[in-house]
């Protein structure tokens, strides 16, 4: 009997896809707890926190798990990625709770910055092993 490698990894995407829709709705959950006791002031990074796992992760794995041809990442590239997914919402959560409280940090842009490089060093190594495979084969 054979077993084709790419099962697993497909398994593995649609699995990330579920536990990035289980953080989306434990975001939308302690969003609307925290709103609810915050006393009528409510701020958009808070309102809206659920939608860094929601878009940047539950998409793009469903997409890749259940389209056959979608060449899967690697580990490495999935772990910078998601990182930089945490590092976003973390830093929304952060600034909705600063708004909510009212006040503000300098310190929020570091996850934004951070956030947003590691989303993109882990897409460039998606697409450069992308590129790679494709060249690959072609010659």
């Amino acid at each position: 009997m054979f077993v084709s490698p790419i099962e697993p990894e497909k398994k593995r995407m649609c699995r990330n896809s579920l536990i990035f829709i289980c953080a989306a709705l434990f975001c939308g959950l302690f969003s609307a707890v925290y709103e609810y006791y915050s006393h009528g002031v409510y701020s958009n990074f808070m309102v809206y926190l659920f939608m860094f796992p929601l878009l940047g992760g539950t998409v793009p794995y469903a997409f890749l798990g259940l389209y056959p041809s979608a060449a899967c990442p690697t580990r490495l590239s999935m772990r910078i990625y998601n990182s930089g997914l945490a590092a976003l919402t973390v830093g929304s959560c952060v600034k909705g709770v600063l708004d909510i409280y009212g006040t503000s940090s300098g310190y929020v842009l570091a996850y934004w910055a951070a956030g947003g490089l590691l989303l993109i060093i882990g897409l460039g190594m998606y697409t450069g092993k992308v590129l790679f495979e494709s060249v690959r084969r072609a010659g």
